[in-house]
């Protein structure tokens, strides 16, 4: 078909007009994105950004790790980036024998081992009485001269009942009472601070008084003979010699082990039965002074001995309450026979007494 010159133009405005209307007909079916859309949009770009940036900084950060772990050292040897010096040269024969590899550091920072030395540096132990002190803390009981002379006293008694078999047998009990008192005795001597001439050998008499009271507790020759000569050998000591074979003995050896509190109470309760018979006021106080002051005197150093700890129950209250009532008491009676002071003697031995009459139905026998 043969078309003009109008025809043609107008087919061609036609044609544009129809691409015109397609094209807006695309471009207007797209739809516009809401502000919610936009928004999530937004936040998923932020994510993305953000889990780029974070691996960027894992993939920086594990660089800078390789680098800072690649050896510096170009000779040191590694073992998997580990530097071989630190594995051990031997591992099989520490495992073995437990042997410790430590470099000076290291042991400079360890604890060091408790060893009997340094325990002992470390470890403040109370120091010991120092011997002045102990005997200073006798001397406050009884004096030299009263020591002496209860001892002496006491020698003289045992002489005239260890002469005979018959004798012995009739005085067992007496035996065993003055025997206990001077082996309590002679276990002061050593810690006094009076000049004793068989000081060094205070401790045989001490176990010999010790056997003859334990010997004391049968009668018959055989028991005589076991006391005898212990005693003869403590006349030999006091007398400044020294027996021939002498028996082991411990310098020091508790008080309960060498003297039975029994027998050293009953010795006290003789003292107190004489003083509540002779002492009945000033003028008995004055006229019996001589014979009066050793017996307080003892009276205060048996009190302090039955106080030591290693005899029963001297850790109870009751017991240790006891006891100083009883050696308060027996000093204020001796300062108060020094003075001739009947009032403050009185007051002296009913504490004393007291302390006794309180003491016995709790302590006695036991």
């Amino acid at each position: 078909m043969k078309i003009s010159g109008n025809n043609s133009w107008t087919v061609t405005f036609l044609l544009l007009l129809c691409a015109g209307v397609l094209q807006g007909c695309g471009s207007g079916s797209e739809k516009k994105p809401s502000k919610a859309e936009q928004s999530s949009q937004s936040a998923k770009q932020d994510d993305s950004a953000s889990n780029d940036a974070s691996s960027k900084d894992a993939q920086s950060s594990g660089k800078a790790s390789e680098k800072s772990s690649s050896p510096e050292n170009k000779n040191q040897k590694y073992v998997d980036g580990i530097p071989y010096d630190v594995f051990f040269d031997r591992p099989l024969q520490i495992a073995a024998d437990g042997t410790m590899l430590t470099d000076n550091n290291q042991a400079s920072k360890t604890t060091p081992e408790k060893t009997p030395e340094n325990m002992t540096k470390q470890t403040q132990e109370p120091a010991p009485k120092k011997e002045a002190e102990t005997a200073a803390s006798w001397d406050k009981y009884i004096s030299e001269e009263m020591l002496q002379g209860e001892i002496k006293r006491i020698r003289n008694k045992l002489n005239s009942k260890l002469n005979s078999v018959g004798n012995f047998n009739r005085e067992l009990l007496s035996i065993q009472i003055d025997a206990a008192t001077l082996a309590a005795l002679a276990a002061i001597v050593p810690d006094h601070s009076g000049k004793f001439t068989w000081k060094d050998k205070a401790k045989y008499v001490r176990d010999f008084a010790a056997e003859i009271s334990v010997a004391a507790e049968n009668r018959g020759r055989p028991a005589f003979e076991k006391a005898e000569k212990p005693f003869l050998n403590i006349i030999e000591i006091l007398d400044g010699g020294t027996p021939a074979e002498l028996p082991d003995a411990e310098d020091k050896t508790d008080f309960s082990d060498a003297a039975d509190r029994n027998l050293l109470m009953k010795n006290l309760k003789e003292k107190q039965d004489w003083i509540r018979t002779t002492i009945s006021g000033e003028a008995e106080l004055k006229s019996n002074q001589e014979d009066l002051l050793p017996r307080v005197a003892l009276l205060a150093a048996l009190g302090q001995v039955v106080n030591q700890e290693d005899y029963v129950f001297a850790d109870e209250e009751n017991y240790q309450k006891y006891c100083k009532d009883l050696i308060e008491g027996s000093l204020m009676m001796t300062e108060a026979t020094k003075q001739e002071d009947f009032t403050k003697f009185k007051k002296g031995f009913d504490l004393f007494n007291k302390s006794c009459n309180d003491c016995h139905p709790e302590y006695l026998n036991n």
